[in-house]
């Protein structure tokens, strides 16, 4: 279901607990305003794609004209021409008019590998050699991290060090205008749909109309682990599979000296990681052993350190049959600790080693 941002400005207090209530029974995001000033703030905070609007604003003395309901009328039709406007009436259906404020194109992001933009299924060409492709990035890179909104001076701290911070925002601005005009051509950059700003900074809304791969991938490894829990193992792993696929490449790999995004690409390949461990261990408990080595080999490469993977090979080596290459993997995972870390390998590595080489080990 679409979802609208949708302010109310009505003086009724009543009204406006109504209206946002039906609205939010259909999923859409409702901010209330009670006079014009009011209206004005949050107009000047953030954007929206409706705005209900009662025009009789505490001042039943005066003509409709000559009311501030008519003054902020006339605003939005002259300053957010995308935005619809219900002046509210006992006619008025306001999941009818939320949904028909919708008119933003449908866009798939992927951030695995390279920045790339899809927008109504066709590829937006050249958006790397844009300048507006790091201001992207930046506003994508804070959603990772779980956060939303980043503030106009930390941009400009990243994309122009150098500068101080007036002369940043200064230049920041016709950035922010360039991305929104890309991923939207046909919309004036304040009715952006998808780079917007609040009271703390931009934000790149993650609507219904968006399709992210790092918000599929981690809904697969959800989904695959709740799973894989259950007992459920075939589903589990096409769930694994499916996730695995969609990693590509690391997050943003092309910006891999970029410190701005190197806490989320990290945090991204652990996830990554840790679903390619989970991965083996349920094709093993399938007994498909050999897409277990497969699946605990690439979770090595993310992570050439991590024991309990070569534990996982060793077991499914041996249990697939192949005992030689077993007791190899073990002998890689003791030279590698005790040349590069200069540690010994943990008791549980040994005795499953002693296991294989004397052939007691059960599968």
């Amino acid at each position: 279901m679409l979802s609208a941002r949708v302010l109310i400005v009505e003086d009724e207090a009543e009204w406006q607990e109504l209206i946002s209530e039906l609205l939010a029974d259909e999923g859409h995001t409702c901010h209330t305003a009670h006079s014009y000033e009011n209206a004005l703030a949050q107009l000047d905070q953030e954007s929206f794609n409706i705005v209900f609007l009662d025009m009789m604003l505490h001042e039943f003395d005066l003509p409709i004209r000559g009311g501030t309901g008519w003054r902020l009328l006339d605003r939005l039709v002259e300053q957010c021409p995308r935005t619809k406007i219900i002046v509210l009436s006992g006619r008025a259906t306001a999941g009818d008019a939320a949904r028909q404020a919708l008119q933003a194109p449908a866009l798939r992001i992927q951030t695995f590998g390279q920045l790339k933009i899809w927008r109504d299924g066709r590829l937006i060409d050249l958006w790397e050699q844009e300048q507006a492709a790091p201001v992207v990035k930046l506003l994508l890179v804070r959603r990772v991290s779980g956060e939303r909104a980043v503030s106009p001076d930390e941009i400009a701290e990243w994309l122009w060090p150098e500068l101080e911070q007036e002369s940043g925002r200064k230049k920041l601005l016709p950035l922010l205008n360039d991305a929104r005009r890309i991923l939207e051509p046909d919309v004036e950059p304040r009715d952006s749909s998808f780079i917007l700003r609040s009271s703390t900074g931009y934000y790149f809304d993650l609507s219904s109309k968006v399709t992210w791969d790092v918000c599929d991938f981690r809904r697969l490894v959800r989904e695959a682990d709740a799973k894989r829990r259950a007992g459920e193992l075939e589903d589990a792993v096409v769930a694994y599979e499916a996730a695995h696929a969609l990693y590509v490449d690391d997050f943003l790999a092309k910006d891999r000296y970029a410190p701005w995004a190197i806490p989320q690409r990290q945090a991204l390949q652990t996830e990554y990681r840790d679903a390619l461990a989970h991965l083996a261990e349920t094709c093993a408990g399938l007994g498909r052993y050999a897409d277990a080595i497969s699946a605990g080999e690439a979770a090595l490469e993310v992570d050439p350190l991590l024991e309990s993977v070569y534990r996982q090979l060793m077991r499914y080596h041996y249990c697939a049959g192949d005992k030689a290459p077993a007791l190899k993997v073990y002998r890689t995972c003791e030279k590698l600790f005790g040349e590069l870390l200069g540690e010994e390998l943990a008791p549980q590595t040994k005795h499953l080693f002693e296991a294989i080489s004397d052939g007691t080990l059960l599968c």
